[in-house]
């Protein structure tokens, strides 16, 4: 077991010095939805003051993680935005010749997701009875050239202004990997294994490995956060509900509610055991300095996603990815105006209600 590492005093009088507000990210994964992150961290990184130290993502998590890191590392938090921009139309012009979309029924109802989409449908059924090496013998997967195209990741590896991990399933220990430029492991293969949902497709071979999705296991991590990087303020941002308002009783509604609860576990794990340090620092129980202390911070919005299921997230319609980007920004606007001057002081997340 590895213990929290302790504060750094050097780093902490720095950050107090430059009068930045440095903090390490974690995104959930999400398919489209990870539009929503992108809206998050567009308003975040218009901060002038605010820098990202650290990024965690899990599948979209760790392409918006990436695109942050290689954005600042060309341009700083302009860098970022336009790198973010760029990855997000760039994936919604592809998905304009994508099967996934919605059914007329869905358009008529004014809903982003796809239960009476023929294309969805056709896949959903053959998916539950065919494996994508049966669908897809030849191992195609339309994220390899958009990953090669943006990312430099011999760069990235050298990069360490920030710092970068991508969750991943080992897939025949079910243990959790992590990728990171700290390690020098970055790589096409890691950022492709870190989305690589089984059933859609193959898993992808990391230096004689094979993983999936990060998801099932650490989504996404945080204890890298706290770990590798100095700044004591770890920000989570969440796109899977943790509550619902009503109970799931069509078989859609029941597999997308276990979808949430499964991706959702990690986290809440991670979390506790933070509220739980945080708890034995508070009551005198670990002498101060001892272990680091953090600040836990969180941006969601529960009701952009109570009408939304799994199958919202193949929808790559640049309408929806735009609805999601508004809902992120505006989110992000309003932590920001209630928590800036909490950055490095408090933790602003309510953790025992949320997580514990």
């Amino acid at each position: 077991m590895r213990i929290v590492p302790k504060a750094s005093k050097k780093d902490a009088k720095d950050a107090v010095k430059d009068n930045k507000k440095r903090l390490a990210i974690a995104m959930q994964g999400g398919g489209a939805h990870g539009a929503f992150t992108w809206g998050v961290l567009d308003r975040l990184l218009q901060e002038k003051d605010i820098v990202i130290e650290g990024v965690s993502g899990t599948s979209a998590g760790g392409m918006n993680a990436m695109a942050v890191a290689q954005g600042v590392m060309e341009g700083g938090n302009e860098g970022a935005r336009a790198l973010l921009s760029k990855y997000w139309h760039i994936n919604a012009e592809a998905g304009k010749t994508s099967i996934f979309k919605p059914g007329v029924l869905d358009v008529l109802a004014g809903k982003y997701t796809m239960h009476n989409s023929p294309g969805f449908l056709m896949f959903d059924f053959l998916s539950k009875i065919m494996s994508p090496y049966q669908m897809n013998p030849l191992g195609t997967n339309p994220l390899k050239d958009i990953v090669n195209e943006l990312f430099d990741f011999e760069k990235l590896n050298e990069f360490q202004d920030v710092k970068v991990f991508l969750a991943a399933t080992h897939v025949y220990t079910g243990k959790l990997k992590v990728f990171s430029n700290v390690n020098r492991e970055l790589c096409t293969e890691a950022l492709l294994a870190t989305a690589c949902l089984p059933t859609i497709f193959a898993a992808v071979m990391v230096k004689g490995e094979y993983y999936w999705d990060g998801g099932y296991i650490g989504n996404p991590v945080i204890y890298p956060l706290i770990y590798d990087c100095e700044t004591p303020d770890i920000m989570l941002l969440k796109l899977n509900p943790t509550h619902r308002n009503r109970l799931p009783i069509t078989a859609a509604e029941i597999g997308d509610r276990m979808n949430e609860i499964t991706n959702n576990t990690s986290i809440m794990r991670e979390m506790r055991s933070m509220h739980f340090i945080s708890k034995l620092i508070d009551e005198g129980y670990v002498e101060p300095g001892k272990l680091k202390r953090c600040y836990v911070h969180l941006i969601e919005d529960e009701a952009a996603f109570q009408d939304l299921g799994w199958s919202s997230k193949l929808n790559t319609d640049m309408d929806f990815l735009q609805h999601l980007f508004d809902a992120g920004r505006i989110a992000a606007d309003k932590w920001l105006e209630k928590n800036y001057d909490k950055i490095g002081k408090e933790t602003t997340a309510p953790v025992a209600e949320e997580f514990v």
